[in-house]
C-alpha cells in the first residue's frame, strides 16, 4: 500500500491561515448601494450593520483564504488578490476552484465541463485537458475575491 499526502500548493498560490475568536465588528453598510454617475440629492442612505466575517467566512470549518501568486488568472484574477475559497461548494461549470490532477501541485482554474478542462483565464498559459483515467482533487471553489486598489 502507497500513502501518500495531499499535493502542495503551486507557485500560483499561498495558503492564508486565519483564526476564529468570539469577538465580531461591524461596518456600516449601505444596502442601496452608491450611483455611479449623476447622483439624486433626495436618495437616502439606508445603513445597516454588516460583520464581514458573517457575510465572508460564515463556515469557518470549510473555509480557506488563498493568496494569489502566479498569473494564470489574469485579468480575473491579480497576483496578490485574497480567494475566499470554500470546500463544501461543488466544482460546477464555470466555476473557479483549486485543484490537482493526478497528485500534482494544486493551481487555480475555472472548469468547463462539457469539454472537460480545466481553463487558464490567461491565454499565455495553457488549459488542462482531463481524461477519464485522470484523479481530480478539489479543495474548495472560489466563492469571492478581495482585492487592493
Amino acid at each position: 500500500m502507497k500513502v501518500t499526502g495531499l499535493p502542495k500548493f503551486t507557485k500560483e498560490l499561498i495558503n492564508l491561515p486565519f483564526r476564529v475568536e468570539d469577538r465580531k465588528i461591524y461596518v456600516n453598510y449601505f444596502q442601496d448601494g452608491v450611483q455611479a454617475g449623476f447622483p439624486s440629492p433626495a436618495e437616502d442612505f439606508k445603513e445597516i450593520p454588516l460583520s464581514l466575517d458573517e457575510k465572508y467566512l460564515y463556515n469557518p470549518q470549510a473555509t480557506y483564504l488563498i493568496k494569489v501568486a502566479g498569473s494564470s488568472m489574469y485579468p480575473t484574477l491579480h497576483i496578490g488578490d485574497i480567494l475566499i475559497v470554500r470546500s463544501d461548494r461543488s466544482f460546477t461549470d464555470g466555476v473557479i476552484g483549486i485543484v490537482s490532477v493526478n497528485h500534482t501541485d494544486f493551481t487555480v482554474k475555472r472548469f468547463d465541463e462539457k469539454t472537460k478542462t480545466l481553463i487558464s483565464d490567461n491565454e499565455d498559459h495553457p488549459n488542462i485537458k482531463i481524461q477519464e483515467e485522470d484523479t481530480l482533487i478539489c479543495l474548495g471553489v472560489v466563492n469571492h475575491l478581495i482585492r487592493d486598489l
